[in-house]
């Protein structure tokens, strides 16, 4: 059996190489991450529904609610309110920098979080 970029046998073997399986380790750590959370925390783990098209739908909630639940995560309730305001009242402009900023800021603290975390895990050992 042949696909586009060449047959099975060609894949396998393009598989095996360190860049591939470097590839994929990284991709199961990016991509496989909302997926297990999806499962884990909203409880999902099978369709409700049948066919295609009902499925897709189905699907497309699903992820609509992990990105809307992330995107809490990310700026809190008070900056989302007021992002829901700028929206309807079509200027964007503001609110923009304040999210950029807040994110930023978030970034910061995490980063230094993990540094303190990491600092006291191997000063216990």
């Amino acid at each position: 059996m042949s696909f586009i970029w060449g047959s099975i046998d060609t894949y396998n073997q393009n598989m095996k190489t360190p860049e591939a399986k470097a590839l994929y380790k990284k991709r199961g750590s990016i991509v496989e991450h909302p997926f297990g959370t999806i499962k884990r925390n909203l409880g999902w783990n099978h369709f409700l529904v049948r066919s295609k098209k009902k499925v897709q739908g189905e699907n497309a909630l699903i992820m609509f609610t992990y990105n809307f639940k992330r995107l809490l995560n990310l700026i809190g309730i008070a900056l989302f309110k007021k992002l829901l305001i700028a929206l309807k009242d079509g200027d964007l402009t503001d609110i923009r920098e304040e999210i950029a900023a807040y994110i930023a800021m978030f970034r910061l603290y995490m980063s230094n979080f993990l540094q303190y975390i990491f600092m006291v895990q191997f000063s216990k050992k």
